[in-house]
């Protein structure tokens, strides 16, 4: 954590301090613990991690962390309890107490305490180290990345198997096992094909026709024949938290000749985008030729209409977390593992997207993402 030291050394802090739970991205990558109730992670000057915990997680907390352990207990709250009677006056004086009086937060420090701590000690916002120092993954954390988009295209495989499978009624409406095959059912075959390798799915999109033109509708109702069905599923690992994310167009016999333009258009557009992925090379720059891309096909870019989002993201104990392949992205750096997920949509024609995710080396990039782009099933 040496980025840590130097922002400590840079504000003359005593501490760098922060109180959440592990559901806090930064706060699982510094402590390496998991706990639903909020705990509290101190890195010292000294270089120094602690974690302090209730009496109940002491056990679990040095079964799981690097980091030292002390107890709620033993850093003294019971007496600061008894003196303050307010719970969070009290715990943010026994951490003055026990980190020192000038602390550095990270910006995500929920408010309310935030005060309660800057009562009784100075407190400098900090600008986001660990999320910094997170951007860059280890081999370990690649390697458990690459597994959860293994598993992502089990259950990516098993969603288009039924698409493929069904057959429209006279409404066109995609039937299997004669019930209609809807945006639930795909989501239900998703998480359930994900469960066996403990991870869970959130958020699944799965939009057929006209909602599809959204790029962020999760869909809901039957899918039908004809039409572009866009599936978006990003799940992560109940084990070690990571994410992998992905996304394909699929429809269920030949849809409509702009549907089929827009998604020669896009799988190029992401050809084109991986080609130029390097470390030093800005996610603003990757965007801009995109976006130019789009243009030469005849794809302006207008309100809601066409290229309506960022290329990309990284991707990690955060599902969107830096860098960005947007307008304002810097430079990418090795080890950053990143999405590349352009789209088009239009009202009255749907949309378009295919999302594939790897990592940044020395030689460009190296994708996670096996599975076929293959718009007709």
């Amino acid at each position: 954590m040496k980025q840590l030291l130097d922002e400590l050394e840079k504000h003359s802090c005593d501490a760098y301090v922060a109180y959440d739970t592990s559901e806090n991205a930064d706060m699982r990558y510094a402590s390496g613990f998991l706990a639903s109730d909020p705990y509290i992670y101190v890195f010292s000057r000294e270089g120094v991690a602690t974690l302090i915990v209730s009496s109940m997680e002491e056990t679990r907390a040095r079964y799981e962390s690097t980091c030292s352990i002390v107890t709620r207990i033993s850093a003294g709250l019971p007496e600061l309890l008894k003196e303050y009677h307010d719970p969070d006056l009290a715990t943010a004086h026994m951490i003055k107490n026990f980190a020192g009086s000038r602390l550095l937060i990270p910006p995500s420090m929920p408010v309310g305490f935030a005060h309660k701590l800057a009562e009784v000690a100075e407190v400098v916002i900090d600008s986001g180290t660990i999320a910094k120092i997170r951007s860059i993954k280890t081999e370990d954390e690649i390697t458990n990345m690459r597994y959860v988009q293994k598993m992502n295209e089990v259950a990516v495989r098993a969603a288009v198997d039924a698409v493929r499978k069904s057959e429209p009624d006279n409404r066109g409406i995609l039937m299997l096992e004669d019930a209609p095959l809807t945006s639930e059912r795909i989501r239900d075959i998703i998480h359930f094909a994900l469960r066996p390798f403990s991870c869970e799915d959130i958020d699944t999109i799965v939009s057929c026709g006209e909602a599809s033109s959204m790029p962020h509708a999760r869909g809901t109702g039957p899918l039908y024949a004809n039409q572009p069905i866009v599936m978006d599923v990003f799940p992560r690992s109940e084990l070690t938290g990571y994410f992998a994310d992905m996304t394909r167009t699929i429809s269920k016999g030949a849809p409509s000749d702009e549907i089929i333009k827009m998604y020669d258009a896009v799988q190029k557009a992401k050809e084109l985008a991986a080609s130029m992925i390097r470390p030093g090379i800005t996610g603003a720059e990757v965007y801009t030729a995109v976006v130019e891309f789009f243009q030469t096909q005849g794809y302006e870019t207008a309100g809601s209409s066409g290229f309506t989002h960022s290329l990309g993201h990284g991707v990690g104990l955060e599902i969107h977390e830096a860098p960005s392949l947007s307008p304002s992205g810097g430079e990418l750096k090795v080890g950053q593992v990143i999405t590349l997920e352009p789209g088009l949509y239009y009202q009255g024609i749907g949309g378009v997207r295919l999302e594939d995710m790897g990592v940044v080396t020395s030689d460009g990039f190296d994708s996670f993402t096996c599975f076929e782009e293959k718009l007709v099933v």
